[in-house]
Formats: structure tokens, sequence, C-alpha cells
């Protein structure tokens, strides 16, 4: 029996090196694809991540309970890669939206039973490229990595009624896109 994640975090405020080495392996791939979305770098990505969990283990002491673990994960390596980019100051790569969220995790929210459908899935990701880098993101954040509101508010520094009505307006846009284009 696996235990949750929030458990796994009550243990890591221990300084259980044994819960953040379980926590490693259960995000590593999750936040290493999101970082790969916000930047083409990706020993950047690897390298922020390690810094999350080196500070995370130096800090375990007085880090508090989170019982939105992957939320909380997702929101440190966001923050952590900003912080990198400011400090190498990387003027070519300062905009963290140079890789699109196009990624076969979206193409796997749509089945494909037929060629409609297949042409059906492909017009929409390609409507999704023109979609602006935040509406692309809230859409990865809301769909592929299943978050709620409150985690995305956070993760992207707005409130809760403003994650509510991104999501609208991007799903909005996407509609409009692809019937415009159709």
């Amino acid at each position: 029996m696996q235990i949750s994640d929030e458990k796994l975090w009550g243990l890591c405020l221990t300084g259980d090196r044994e819960a953040f080495k379980e926590i490693y392996c259960r995000f590593y791939f999750l936040l290493f694809n999101y970082g790969s979305k916000l930047v083409s770098d990706k020993d950047l990505v690897k390298d922020c991540i390690q810094d999350v969990f080196i500070k995370l283990i130096q800090n375990s002491g007085s880090l508090s309970f989170s019982s939105n673990v992957k939320g909380y994960l997702i929101k440190a390596l966001r923050n952590k890669l900003y912080d990198a980019l400011e400090k190498e100051r990387l003027t070519e790569n300062i905009t963290l939206y140079e890789e699109i969220f196009i990624t076969d995790e979206l193409l796997l929210l749509f089945p494909f039973d037929d060629s409609v459908s297949d042409y059906r899935v492909k017009r929409l990701m390609q409507v999704f490229t023109q979609l602006l880098p935040h509406q692309q993101e809230i859409i990865y954040l809301y769909y592929v990595n299943e978050l709620k509101h409150e985690e995305i508010a956070e993760i992207m520094g707005i409130n809760y009624q403003s994650s509510k009505n991104l999501l609208f307006r991007s799903l909005s846009a996407l509609r409009r896109l692809y019937l415009e284009n159709n």
C-alpha cells in the first residue's frame, strides 16, 4: 500500500531522507515535464529540480505542512526557474514560454477512433499553439496535471477567481479559433 503524498510530506517535515527520496521519485517526471514547457534548456530544468529538493532537505525543519504536495513542488520549481533565469541574465531566453505546451500528454486527453477524430485532434492542437502562453499554461495545469483552481492560482500568482476566469477565457479562445479556421 502506497503512503499518501500528504503523509509522506509530513515525514519530510521531520527530516526523513527516505520520505524526500520517495517524494522526489513520485514527482520528478511531472516536474521535469512542466519545467520543460517553461524553458527549452533541459539541463537547467534538471538543475533547478535538484536545487528545489536540496533546499527542501536543508530547510525541512522550517517547512510547513501542505495538503497539496504536487502544487507546492510545481510552484517551487516555477519560482526556481524564474530565479535561475534572472540570476544568469539570459536575455535571449528570459521569456519562460519559449516551449509551447503541446505534448503527448495533451494528445492523450483526446481519444482517436477514426480519421475524422484524428483530423479534429490535430486541428485542435494546431489551434492550441495560437493561444497566449499563459492560456496554454492554465489548460496544461488544469487538464494534464489535473490541478484545482486553488492550486493553479497559487502557482501562477493569481487569485482563485482569476484562475477560473482565465481557464474560461482560454477555452473560449480555443473554441473560437477552432471554429474560425475550420
